[in-house]
């Protein structure tokens, strides 16, 4: 039988293992985006959002805490095919 992961993160179905991490293709993507995108997020409260499946949209600044949190890292990232240039 196949063990079932769970996203670290938000504690969906994991897709695989992204960044050092279980995690589900929700919050890969959200992960890459925000790293190569330099987002300065702001929570609108006290930093200490609760990130689940059902809630992992309501903070960007909370989830992306959280990726960092459970040990996500930017050195999984691959640069994309056209030669990964920033624009």
């Amino acid at each position: 039988a196949k063990e079932t992961r769970y996203c670290a993160v938000c504690n969906d179905y994991a897709s695989g293992y992204h960044y050092g991490v279980w995690s589900c293709e929700g919050c890969k993507a959200f992960f890459k985006r925000s790293i190569q995108g330099h987002n300065d997020y702001m929570c609108p409260a006290t930093n200490q959002c609760t990130i689940d499946k059902n809630r992992r949209k309501s903070c960007q600044a909370c989830r992306l805490r959280k990726c960092y949190e459970v040990g996500m890292m930017k050195g999984g990232i691959r640069k994309d095919r056209r030669g990964g240039r920033m624009l």
